[in-house]
């Protein structure tokens, strides 16, 4: 190679190197890249799984997940948004009421969380906490992003005001699984003691999947002796370190 072709592939290293840390972020959850300070899931001997469910309340699929639950006395951790929490205040009281942990989502959901300041995301996170308290009268600091987006920034951010950071290990929901058959299955192949599971009950009409999916993992899991708990009980088992952990 010439010493000119040799510098220009040389830049175009640099380059690349250069822009990696502002890239890796957006192939979370599908390429497994893991933040630091965040917690995926929490290792355990016991046959435990934490189902947690983002975006609601919402007053058809929320009440549908809970009677799932009740069914099979599994509980779970709801992470809400304050907006929704004000419309639906009935529906919080009934998740808190049948044993459910309810943590926070902000306040609107803002699409990309990097993209807002850090005046504005204190300002979601707290509107959100204060509506969990007076709501839900739970005062969980578990915190997770609106579609995982997040940064180092943001992150120690959060830590400072005493939240844990929280996203998932497995997702039922993802474009290879279309069908609730195909989310639950999902989810199943990769289930193990500890792991934290994203489900949704809220914003689009198509959480007809995921309620139906949520029957399906419940059904099979709980016939390979699997107990479903919230994140403050799985908390006990092995506390919530922020240590990052390994993510599909």
């Amino acid at each position: 190679m010439r010493p000119g072709k040799n510098g220009s592939f040389l830049i175009k290293i640099i380059l690349l190197l250069l822009l990696l840390p502002l890239v890796i972020p957006f192939f979370i959850p599908d390429f497994g890249v893991a933040y630091s300070g965040v917690v995926y899931e929490l290792f355990t001997r016991d046959k435990i799984v934490a189902l947690t469910f983002d975006d609601g309340p919402h007053p058809i699929y929320t009440p549908q997940i809970l009677d799932i639950l009740d069914q099979y006395q599994a509980k779970a951790t709801f992470f809400m948004i304050g907006s929704r929490m004000e419309e639906y205040p009935e529906i919080v009281e009934e998740v808190s009421g049948r044993g459910h942990l309810i943590a926070n989502h902000t306040y609107t959901h803002p699409k990309n969380l990097r993209a807002e300041s850090p005046e504005s995301i204190k300002k979601e996170v707290a509107r959100c906490q204060q509506s969990i308290e007076r709501l839900a009268n739970q005062n969980a600091c578990l915190f997770r992003p609106p579609r995982g987006i997040l940064n180092q920034k943001i992150i120690k951010m959060l830590h400072k005001q005493g939240y844990t950071v929280v996203l998932w290990s497995i997702s039922a929901d993802h474009h290879d699984a279309p069908t609730p058959e195909l989310m639950a299955a999902r989810v199943i192949k990769h289930a193990h003691p500890g792991e934290i599971v994203l489900i949704h009950d809220g914003r689009t009409d198509l959480r007809w999947k995921d309620v139906e999916a949520t029957r399906l993992i419940i059904e099979n899991l709980s016939k390979q002796g699997y107990r479903f708990v919230t994140l403050e009980e799985l908390a006990q088992k092995r506390p919530l370190n922020r240590e990052s952990a390994s993510r599909e």
